[in-house]
């Protein structure tokens, strides 16, 4: 019998209809080859959600400084 791998990813909103095509397929193509199973076996899950629903350390993605602010509280965290 052959297994049916899920791929899920999330992530965030943005993603053009054609970038979500290509990463699916390049998902699935990758699976495909490393387990030798039929790509209709494959499926694949693209789970976008608003910056607003998405925080690191604490602090919200749609933040403008998200990145440097969710970098430090984290490296504050590991001390």
């Amino acid at each position: 019998m052959l297994e049916m791998p899920i791929i899920q990813v999330d992530c965030w909103e943005g993603f053009t209809e054609d970038q979500k095509k290509a990463w699916a397929q390049e998902l699935t193509a990758v699976t495909v080859n490393r387990f030798s199973i039929p790509a209709d076996k494959v499926l694949v899950i693209l789970r976008e959600s608003p910056l607003a629903n998405w925080t690191q350390g604490g602090v919200v993605a749609n933040d403008p400084d998200f990145l440097d602010k969710s970098r430090s509280a984290t490296l504050q965290s590991a001390t």
